[in-house]
């Protein structure tokens, strides 16, 4: 059985900024709709201001020293670090990992706990490692942290190399051992996709077409500017959108 325990993984960049209402309503929502047996908090740098005031209470903190190299290849980026950490606490722990710019919608069904490892379709791309969930030591995830020393790249935001060891890689290799993976379709985690469509369908348009879906996928790197940046209770009272209307439901929190 996958252990009802949530990971987030944060803060592997020194905080220059207070904790955003997104990234506080991320975990809130994981606590409100999940109601997990424990929220691990892994980071370096810990979050400030008064969202985290609000949400640290929730969670247990895990300081982490961000890793400097992978098989001897040397990963130079924060996000590329989080994705090591984040499978790492999958191995040693197991649970359930989420990214930060996620809003959690409906509570995982418990069939779910009882696969090996659980990974969502992200368009025909492969497989997103922004959510998963897993056994401790699952063979998946073994396999697959075994397959960084070929499969990852590095790379800069945007070129294949980036995420080849996060999408591609996984995909291809839940083809070799479909046994050892559930495979969930993209409603379940990433519905609106990162192109124009998915984020006016996230962030402009009102789709309550939301029964399949567990959890969204905000896009931050993509949809900061334009789209997160400025947001505020105020916004998210006034304006139906996607993600207004799901994050309402915890307002009375913050």
């Amino acid at each position: 059985m996958i252990p009802k325990i949530f990971h987030f993984v944060f803060g592997f960049k020194e905080q220059t900024e207070p904790l955003h209402l997104a990234h506080a309503l991320a975990v809130l929502s994981c606590a409100r709709v999940n109601k997990p047996q424990r929220i691990f908090f892994h980071y370096y740098h810990e979050p400030f201001g008064v969202y985290w005031d609000l949400i640290k209470p929730l969670v247990k903190l895990v300081k982490v020293e961000p890793p400097k190299e992978i098989f001897g290849i040397p990963i130079k980026h924060y996000a590329h670090q989080a994705d090591v950490v984040r499978l790492n606490a999958l191995l040693e722990i197991g649970g359930v990992y989420a990214d930060m710019d996620t809003i959690f919608v409906n509570p995982l069904s418990e069939e779910l706990f009882e696969k090996p490892f659980v990974m969502g379709r992200q368009g025909e791309m492969g497989l997103c490692n922004a959510f998963m969930m897993s056994t401790r030591q699952s063979r998946f995830a073994k396999r697959w942290m075994d397959g960084h020393a070929g499969a990852f790249k590095g790379g800069n935001p945007g070129t294949p190399e980036w995420d080849n060891h996060s999408v591609f890689f996984p995909g291809q290799l839940a083809k070799t051992i479909p046994a050892d993976i559930h495979i969930e379709p993209q409603t379940s985690f990433f519905k609106h996709l990162f192109n124009k469509f998915g984020l006016k369908a996230l962030y402009e348009d009102n789709d309550i077409d939301l029964g399949k879906v567990y959890s969204l996928h905000l896009w931050e790197n993509i949809a900061w500017d334009r789209y997160l940046s400025g947001l505020t209770p105020q916004r998210i009272k006034e304006v139906d959108t996607t993600y207004n209307c799901i994050a309402r439901r915890f307002l009375n929190e913050i």
